[in-house]
């Protein structure tokens, strides 16, 4: 008889503390217009397609809201690419035009044999490209790796 009373109990307490969860998804455009108008954002690229895609970004979010940092930094192969490939001359026009900021990794220029002359005037360098990123991670940046 007891163990029949705690289980009403149990039963009763159970079906009244019960509250059914429901989780609330945000929507895609929700989720995109959260991005902070005056945020700081910055991007790690390795290869040229990433680089591209970054910038396309950076324009875009720009475009909305022109007070925003952004920055693109680049190590690794794509920093020989942003030398030596012409087709990668549109995407540091619409950076500069939108205000994005390109970085490039001097270790990697030294890697491939690199000088600061063999890249375009609105270029900015820094002697460490994963070192610069946790700068930028300690100055309140939002950063992503591709």
């Amino acid at each position: 008889m007891k163990n029949q009373f705690l289980m009403i109990l149990f039963v009763f307490v159970g079906s009244v503390m019960y509250t059914p969860a429901t989780a609330q998804s945000l929507s895609v455009s929700a989720i995109e217009n959260s991005v902070k108008k005056d945020g700081k954002y910055a991007i790690l690229v390795s290869n040229a397609r990433y680089f591209e895609a970054a910038v396309r970004t950076g324009e875009g979010l720009k475009a909305k809201s022109p007070e925003m940092d952004f920055e693109v930094v680049l190590v690794g192969p794509v920093v020989k690419d942003l030398a030596t490939d012409e087709s990668l001359k549109s995407s540091i026009k619409t950076s500069e035009a939108s205000g994005i900021r390109i970085v490039v990794c001097e270790a990697a220029m030294n890697h491939f044999k690199l000088k600061q002359t063999d890249y375009d005037a609105t270029i900015t360098f820094t002697p460490d490209g994963f070192v610069y990123m946790f700068g930028l991670q300690e100055s309140g940046y939002k950063t992503i790796t591709l």
